[in-house]
């Protein structure tokens, strides 16, 4: 028949672009390697701790939820206490889960029959050759595993052939997903609200497992985490999450900034305007997909977005996004796979070109500088307390106790009121100087990971100016074997006691 397509020429471009978005995956994290985000040092710092017995903790003794990753941190703590070392185990079950994402997606056809085997094999190409997706494998970061966990419980809850126990497993995949990240709770309430709409429809309750087998789950979780830590939310939520008019602002640039690099996978759906109708017969229960994208994007632009490159808030929904992409496109598959090339070219572009990716992964070094600075001060300084905004490096690799004075790690700053909270960097608008000074610390670690001889962030400002700071701290400068200068602020009785330091 004229323009029908060759079953052995589809079967492999089902093969083949997959296999292209891995190669693509790869060369991303080649490329940005030895690139460790400086958050990633926290959730291995609470890991180490749990896997020494000491619990869930920043420091010994104090129960703060300064990570929003249980899952993640949990995973590492084992792996930890059976002799992994926790960077290495992170960035190689971060390459795994990589894989295993892009693998699922392409696979999303054996869950829903109105999924295509072109849908999937679209949806996978797109997603593997995808700068924001991909250069998050290796980061150390919990994200890999998010998209996993997501990508697997959206498939398990759309899914039209169920076995006796199917709803079931949705559920428990759901409920490691809220584990994993607290924020899944938006594209999981999408699903559970699609299952009981589907029970009601069909009037059978079996759908209706899954949203009870994840909150059978999740609720004594919840429970524990509620009686260690004492709050509804992670520490995190209340050093980062304001309610401003600003913080919305905030938030819609960090969308605006997103849509171009993300193109080629919500582009798409703006092909299915003038197919809307076969579009809607043939997806019918699919719908939940493009509101569950929806409403995670509200979620973002209401949180004020994030500080992180590469656009982390995104890239754990980005298989889902995906998805809806192939939908659209395999709706004209011989159209759809001739447009997959040019989008994943794309993709590589806006890696090495757009700001927020490539060009800013290069300039954030403080997760390798704070890794100098630690191992540094951890050969040449007396053990003690320091007082730092670079919360993950500097005392994972130190060893040292740590007042975060961006209030990540500290329950007292974190729930300050601060003016004009959302205006600001998101992550770095909390501080309490006279805080900070009357814990006492032997050193002030201010700026980033290098440290600095004047005050850059709210928090050095703070205690920069509190009464008594310039009489009890000096300022000591030190060469590093990079090269690099380390400022440190130090309590003048420990300055005493160390050996002499360069001069700025």
């Amino acid at each position: 028949m004229a323009g029908a397509r060759n079953p052995d020429e589809s079967g492999t471009l089902r093969f083949l672009g997959p296999l292209c978005g891995l190669a693509v995956v790869a060369w991303l994290n080649h490329s940005v390697q030895p690139w460790t985000i400086d958050d990633a040092y926290i959730s291995f710092r609470y890991a180490e701790s749990f896997a020494r017995g000491e619990g869930f903790v920043y420091n010994p003794g104090e129960a703060v939820e300064g990570y929003t990753t249980f899952l993640w941190v949990f995973l590492i703590g084992v792996g930890n206490a059976l002799g992994a070392d926790s960077r290495v185990l992170a960035k190689g079950l971060g390459a795994l889960l990589t894989v295993a994402t892009v693998v699922l997606l392409a696979r999303a056809h054996r869950f829903h029959r109105a999924i295509s085997p072109d849908a999937s094999g679209i949806a996978a190409t797109l997603l593997g050759g995808s700068a924001v997706f991909g250069v998050w494998a290796m980061t150390g970061m919990e994200v890999p595993l998010v998209a996993f966990l997501l990508t697997l419980t959206t498939l398990c809850f759309l899914r039209d052939a169920w076995l006796e126990d199917a709803w079931a497993w949705a559920g428990v995949s759901g409920a490691l997903a809220w584990m994993t990240r607290p924020d899944s709770i938006v594209v999981l309430g999408v699903l559970c609200g699609g299952a009981a709409w589907r029970a009601v429809r069909a009037r059978d309750l079996r759908p209706l497992r899954a949203p009870l087998v994840l909150a059978g789950l999740y609720a004594p979780y919840f429970a524990w985490r509620y009686v260690t830590y004492g709050w509804l939310l992670p520490n995190t939520f209340y050093a980062k999450v304001g309610s401003s008019e600003a913080q919305v602002w905030r938030g819609i640039g960090y969308v605006r900034d997103f849509v171009e690099p993300s193109a080629p996978l919500w582009l798409p759906a703006l092909l299915l305007g003038p197919l809307a109708w076969t579009a809607w017969q043939r997806y019918d229960r699919l719908a939940v997909l493009w509101l569950a994208g929806g409403l995670h994007v509200a979620y973002v632009v209401a949180v004020g977005g994030d500080v992180m490159p590469a656009f982390r808030f995104f890239a754990g929904v980005l298989p889902i996004l995906a998805l809806t992409a192939g939908l659209a496109l395999a709706l004209m598959p011989r159209v759809g796979w001739a447009l997959t090339v040019p989008a994943v070219l794309f993709g590589m572009w806006e890696f090495e070109h757009h700001a927020d990716l490539r060009p800013r992964i290069e300039r954030g070094v403080v997760g390798l500088r704070g890794e100098e600075v630690g191992l540094w001060m951890r050969e040449h300084l007396p053990p003690g307390v320091v007082a730092t905004n670079t919360a993950g490096s500097v005392p994972y690799f130190s060893g040292f106790v740590a007042i975060d004075m961006l209030g990540l790690n500290d329950a007292h700053i974190a729930h300050v009121e601060m003016p004009n909270m959302g205006g600001g960097r998101a992550g770095h608008e909390k501080a309490d100087g006279a805080y900070v000074l009357s814990r006492k610390p032997d050193y002030v670690h201010m700026g980033s990971a290098r440290g600095s001889d004047k005050p850059v962030f709210r928090s050095d400002r703070e205690l920069f100016r509190q009464p008594g700071f310039r009489e009890r701290y000096v300022l000591k400068t030190w060469r590093l074997p990079s090269g690099g200068r380390l400022h440190l602020w130090v309590e003048r009785s420990v300055a005493a006691s160390l050996g002499s330091a360069d001069g700025p």
